[in-house]
């Protein structure tokens, strides 16, 4: 079930002290409309009632999908990561992915990519290759990528790209083959699912390229 709670919010421009509902846990089976919020960008909007100040909190919350058999603990410090294990000891959840993420950003994307049935570590290695295929084309690193949307039929798959420097992002496609040829370094690699919280990212997906790499003498 969802579950909510009452905390006290600073505002950080006129000093006032607000009690805000926020959101400790969020089924998405219960609660469709705090997972629309979520894909809009909305639910973690907050605007000081004094001042009138915009700003998004960003606070410890688990969302699981039950159906789908997935669930995205948001954690944006080192004491909410750690309360992770508490969920861990459950032995009900072994076959649940498991995902921490530091962002909202990140947390809609899990959702996104898990709804369409993808694999994550998978798409991050797609991510990894688009972003090189924008350094050989813009020489410029990419500070942010994000899955968008997947079409198997038409076979192709849509980032959002943020560049250095850059505070819009540019949009991205590329064939779902390049989806498939990750699950195939995926499978001989044996890499399975974990058991615990992970992150799954781009640092996840360059540790499993070398891996590869170094096992078959494959090069870039």
């Amino acid at each position: 079930m969802s579950s909510e709670l009452t905390k006290e919010v600073v505002c950080p421009h006129c000093g006032k002290a607000v009690k805000t509902r926020m959101w400790a846990s969020i089924s998405a089976e219960i609660s469709p409309d705090l997972r629309r919020k979520i894909l809009d960008e909305t639910l973690f909007d907050w605007k000081c009632p004094a001042c009138s100040r915009e700003l998004q909190l960003v606070y410890p919350c688990l969302y699981h999908d039950k159906g789908r058999r997935f669930m995205v603990y948001v954690a944006p410090g080192e004491e909410s990561r750690r309360s992770v294990e508490a969920v861990t000891e459950f032995p009900q959840l072994a076959q649940v992915r498991k995902r921490t993420v530091a962002s909202l950003a990140e947390l809609k994307e899990k959702i996104m990519i898990f709804e369409a049935g993808l694999d994550d570590q998978a798409v991050e290695l797609v991510k990894l290759a688009l972003c090189d295929v924008l350094w050989n084309k813009y020489h410029r690193k990419a500070a942010a990528c994000f899955f968008c949307y997947v079409d198997e039929p038409a076979d192709r798959m849509g980032f959002s790209v943020f560049l250095e420097g850059d505070a819009q992002p540019i949009r991205q496609r590329t064939k779902f083959e390049v989806y498939r040829r990750s699950r195939e370094v995926l499978e001989a690699l044996d890499y399975g699912e974990t058991t615990d919280f992970s992150f799954i990212n781009a640092d996840t997906a360059r540790t499993l390229l070398e891996t590869y790499q170094k096992r078959t003498g494959a090069q870039g």
